[in-house]
């Protein structure tokens, strides 16, 4: 006799919310509903995951969809000055167009870290890193320079004070450890003071911030989309676990990056750069073994 298991009440209710709570759309008492039921339940933490693959998967895919150039000023033309819709448009044009703002809007392809716009028409970035076209290592540690300058800076986040409890709700049970970790391994006087998910541009990622009196650290998570450091480089400094460690320097704001499977590492800061690859020294073997066991 085959024995059919049926999902109980609650993981139901709770698989109900995982879309949301992957949006940053529940509320505090919602939000650690869920955190404590996937901590408990291996079922419902493997369902999170699916969805978080596939929600970044359409995302991708929703992000390579350039509607034409004249569809998009009509369409910011009609959201300034709301009429009855022009029907001079092409039925496809339409289409395409409604199907493209569906998307994005139920995937949250617009994200705001604490209020702001991380969108492609984002405004600019308050320190810019200039980098030549064929500098491969420079274009990715641009990366997170630029996660940096738009969060921490530009958004204000450095001068943030979350919760522990706030942390591992914004961060998700994935990530769960991680600020921990680095709390650890920072040198004596630092504080852990963010640590939430963001989005620039194209890119989600993983914030983490630390803070002693004016010095600010960041350690940024971001999946890779195709890109990989040159295995020869002038950039790479040193390693982390027989990783090589990448380093370039913008403003006087140092980043240092390395790459595992599926991420790259940042840490960034407004240290000197022998202190910047002391604190990469110290965090990116650990995080990177972190990340090898999420990866698995």
């Amino acid at each position: 006799m085959k024995i059919v298991k049926f999902e109980n009440g609650e993981c139901k209710r709770v698989r109900s919310y995982l879309d949301s709570y992957l949006s940053n759309e529940l509320m505090v008492e919602t939000n650690l509903e869920v955190l404590k039921h996937l901590e408990n339940c291996a079922d419902c933490s493997r369902e999170l995951d699916d969805r978080e693959r596939i929600k970044t998967q359409l995302k991708r895919a929703v992000l390579n969809v350039q509607a034409p150039a004249a569809l998009q000023d009509r369409i910011r033309s009609d959201i300034r000055r709301p009429r009855r819709l022009n029907f001079n448009l092409t039925q496809s044009w339409i289409l395409a167009a409604a199907a493209v703002i569906v998307l994005a809007v139920g995937l949250g392809i617009f994200f705001r870290p604490g209020g702001g716009s991380g969108g492609s028409n984002a405004k600019p970035l308050s320190v810019i890193a200039e980098v030549a076209p064929n500098d491969v290592a420079g274009q990715i540690l641009k990366v997170g320079f630029d996660d940096h300058v738009f969060c921490a800076i530009d958004h204000g986040m450095a001068s943030k004070h979350f919760s522990s409890e706030e942390m591992s709700e914004k961060l998700g049970p994935k990530y769960q450890g991680l600020v921990e970790l680095v709390k650890e391994k920072m040198p004596q006087g630092f504080e852990i003071v963010v640590g939430h998910r963001c989005h620039y541009k194209t890119r989600e990622f993983i914030h983490v911030i630390a803070r002693r009196q004016g010095e600010v650290v960041s350690l940024i998570l971001t999946q890779k989309i195709g890109e990989a450091f040159p295995a020869e480089s002038v950039s790479a400094v040193m390693n982390a676990a027989g990783v090589p460690v990448h380093e370039a320097s913008w403003s006087d704001i140092q980043v240092a990056g390395l790459e595992t499977s599926n991420y790259l590492v940042f840490v960034i800061s407004n240290e000197t750069r022998k202190e910047n690859e002391q604190i990469a020294s110290s965090l990116m073997p650990s995080v990177s073994d972190f990340l090898r066991r999420i990866e698995v």
